[in-house]
């Protein structure tokens, strides 16, 4: 049961059609070595057996928790509600077909509150065939401090170290509802990467641990592998609206 302190981490989870995929993802998320964290299932209105899958878990963890949307509105709308109804100091995204290491969620807690840190950011990678966790416990690391200046360009490049995807950080919920951050619903794609330069262009301190804690998944059907030129010509779009906050942010 989570205990109850300020320093609870929510980890959002949305979910859409996942049966597949959601079982082992959230499995990792129960496994954690802490107890002081809630996740948040937010269902997009599914089709499938994925709210059967999830509410497996809520019987089995009472630091699970499940928020049904009451029509598919996309992966945005889902995150937001994960947002509005966080109650820690700070809040982590893990999408429903990836895993994470069993000290994600302690390490990255752990990188806001020792540090004070407005975002915390791990190590990821794109899941290989040299497996999972397989590689990972040996490597020594520690909280190391980041610059505005470079956070903000490690969020706008694609593949950096940091990178600006959102799951393999935590944000400060203050931060995000002081400054009303919430996610564009209207854009298929880098709404992540908008939503984390918006972040890093508020924030002040963040922090890095250079080792991988988060595991991503290439599902075959996802957005990465079904881009339209309708898409890719949005993305530039929303890269260039991220260039201009960063530029303003520094001013």
């Amino acid at each position: 049961m989570v205990k109850d302190s300020s320093n609870v981490l929510d980890v959002v989870v949305p979910i859409y059609n996942l049966s597949g995929y959601l079982a082992d993802s959230l499995t990792s998320l129960a496994k954690q070595d802490t107890d002081d964290y809630r996740v948040i299932l937010v269902d997009d209105a599914s089709t499938d057996d994925t709210v059967a899958i999830a509410e497996k878990f809520l019987e089995k963890y009472s630091n699970f928790q499940l928020i049904q949307l009451p029509q598919h509105m996309g992966a945005s709308a889902a995150r937001n509600a994960g947002i509005d109804a966080a109650l820690g100091i700070g809040i982590a995204f893990v999408d429903g077909d990836d895993r994470v290491e069993t000290d994600y969620v302690r390490l990255l807690t752990q990188g806001l509150v020792e540090n004070n840190a407005d975002i915390a950011a791990v190590g990821y990678t794109w899941h290989s065939p040299v497996g999972f966790g397989s590689f990972n416990r040996i490597r020594p690391a520690e909280w190391t401090p980041i610059t505005k200046q470079r956070m903000l360009q490690e969020v706008q490049t694609h593949g950096s170290t940091i990178g600006g995807y959102i799951w393999n950080k935590a944000f400060r919920r203050e931060l995000l509802n002081q400054h009303q951050l919430r996610f564009d619903t209207r854009l298929q794609i880098a709404e992540d990467y908008l939503f984390t330069t918006e972040a890093a262009a508020a924030g002040e301190r963040f922090v890095y641990y250079d080792r991988v804690l988060y595991h991503k998944v290439n599902r075959p059907g996802s957005t990465i592998h079904s881009r339209t030129y309708k898409m890719r010509s949005q993305e530039a779009e929303v890269f260039a609206q991220m260039a201009e906050i960063a530029r303003n942010s520094q001013a």
